[in-house]
């Protein structure tokens, strides 16, 4: 019997192991598909315009140079569009927390008055989108056209990020909550200090979703922003890469005869990833099981 077991139990250990395997190559091939434009990208903005233009940069700097991430950050409006890139993106997400919060908190709760109501409105709002002309008539008639408001408000809820921030709510134990009202605490008081700390997965998860949102938004700073000045940096790399007439001019005048607009192209990428990239990390560990927790409840 013993003898029958381990012959039994060997060709599922073998497969198993073949399966980690295939697993692991897999992985690999998706994480190098992923790094190496990245590092492609990342190697133009440090290599000579000589090497960029010729095509000789792949994976690693070529005649590693400095003065196109310089002409980046000191010929270029890039600081003022990152600053107001920054301002939406911190701004934006401190008023969609507090907004999706605020609704999903109420909206868990099955005695709330009208829930089922309010939730079936949420849902065809979120099926049917009125369109791009009634959105820019409503921001205009707002008069906010060309200020941070219309960069914010137009975005400051998503749905989906709200239902998942319900879910979540919902599979909180009801026991902790009544013993808070029993001790005199006021539903405010309770969402603040025991809901929101008991949730700290979910809303990490959901703040680092809108901040990736209100970061790479660039159709709302095309549509309700004329003016330079409100520039934002997705709106700042799409004119540097359909304005090479100019840059060319420019770096003639400027004697910048290292700087190719490739490469600048690719600094300017480059540059723009460092926040948002910096920031998962810390918020990283949430993620998963913050969008698994609060996307099993139906």
């Amino acid at each position: 019997m013993f003898m029958k077991k381990k012959k039994t139990g060997t060709p599922l250990e073998a497969s198993e192991k073949v399966m980690i395997v295939i697993s692991y190559i897999i992985m690999s091939i998706l994480a190098l598909c992923a790094i190496l434009p990245i590092l492609h990208v990342l190697s133009k903005s440090f290599s000579s315009a000589s090497a960029v233009t010729s095509g000789s940069v792949l994976f690693w700097p070529v005649d590693i140079q400095f003065e196109t991430m310089k002409y980046v950050l000191k010929e270029t409006t890039f600081l003022h569009s990152l600053k107001n890139t920054i301002i939406v993106t911190v701004l934006g997400t401190i008023i969609s927390m507090v907004v999706t919060i605020t609704t999903a908190y109420p909206l868990s709760k099955p005695s709330f008055k009208g829930r089922k109501v309010f939730i079936m409105l949420y849902i065809i709002s979120m099926v049917f989108f009125g369109g791009i002309i009634p959105a820019y008539m409503v921001v205009r008639t707002l008069g906010i056209i060309d200020t941070f408001a219309a960069l914010i408000l137009p975005f400051f809820i998503v749905h989906f990020n709200m239902f998942i921030v319900k879910n979540y709510f919902e599979g909180l134990p009801e026991s902790i909550e009544e013993s808070a009202k029993i001790d005199g605490a006021s539903d405010t008081r309770i969402l603040i200090s025991i809901v929101c700390p008991m949730s700290t997965p979910v809303l990490a998860t959901v703040a680092m979703l809108y901040a990736v949102n209100y970061w790479n938004n660039y159709f709302h700073a095309v549509m309700y922003t004329n003016s330079t000045e409100m520039q934002t940096l997705q709106l700042f790399t799409y004119n540097t890469i359909s304005n090479t007439q100019t840059i060319v001019e420019r770096l003639v005048a400027g004697n910048y005869s290292n700087v190719s607009i490739d490469g600048i192209v690719s600094a300017v990428v480059v540059l723009s990833l460092i926040p948002i990239v910096a920031l998962y990390p810390l918020v990283q560990r949430y993620m998963v099981q913050g969008i698994t927790i609060g996307s099993v409840k139906g």
